[in-house]
């Protein structure tokens, strides 16, 4: 259950004024609604094999050895998020370079629908385009919505950060290291927004 352990990624923003060939010409759109909840509350619940947060279980039944290594690390980012119809909890440890760890699982519906109506919480809304580049590369390109709209962001996930990939001609600046264009950096943007007004 649930999916890589280490994410490699580059990111980069994007001019969406002009042509647009990852909604012209695509293998998927994906709608996504996130949100993140606080490290307070999140809990490793070793014997048990669970992952809990504020006393609800998100994840149980997980192997020991995984739930080993998700508990030797205090500092994960916990994200709920709706993939089209699908749920998945995502748990991101700090990035180093491009690297990231991370953990993926499956989680009910419910559990993300009712977190993403709280107004307490940094929450985005994106559509994400699969295109495939001219080496073969498949770029994930999100067009953000709601107060967010506007901002275009492409990630490619590598095997290793020298891995050798064909940039696409769209792209813009490499924000890669910069953490104030992550989504968790924007959802808690909008999150100042929605308190000022």
């Amino acid at each position: 259950m649930g999916g890589a352990e280490v994410e490699i990624e580059r990111r980069f923003l994007v001019d969406g004024r002009g042509p647009k060939p990852w909604a012209e010409n695509n293998e998927g759109i994906v709608r996504m609604a996130q949100v993140y909840l606080g490290k307070t509350g999140f809990e490793v619940d070793v014997e048990g094999c669970r992952l809990i947060h504020g006393g609800t279980v998100l994840v149980a039944g997980l192997a020991a050895d995984r739930i080993e290594r998700i508990a030797a690390f205090q500092e994960w980012s916990v994200r709920l998020r709706m993939e089209n119809e699908h749920a998945v909890l995502t748990l991101k440890g700090p990035r180093t370079g491009a690297t990231a760890a991370e953990h993926e699982f499956p989680v009910d519906p419910a559990l993300v629908k009712a977190a993403l109506e709280r107004d307490d919480l940094p929450s985005l809304e994106k559509v994400r385009h699969l295109w495939r580049g001219s080496d073969g590369h498949l770029w994930e390109v999100d067009e953000f919505e709601g107060p967010l709209g506007g901002i275009v962001i492409a990630e490619v996930e590598l095997d290793a950060e020298d891995e050798a990939v064909a940039l696409p001609d769209f792209l813009g600046l490499e924000v890669t290291m910069a953490k104030v264009w992550s989504s968790h950096a924007l959802a808690k943007l909008v999150l100042e927004g929605r308190r000022l007004d």
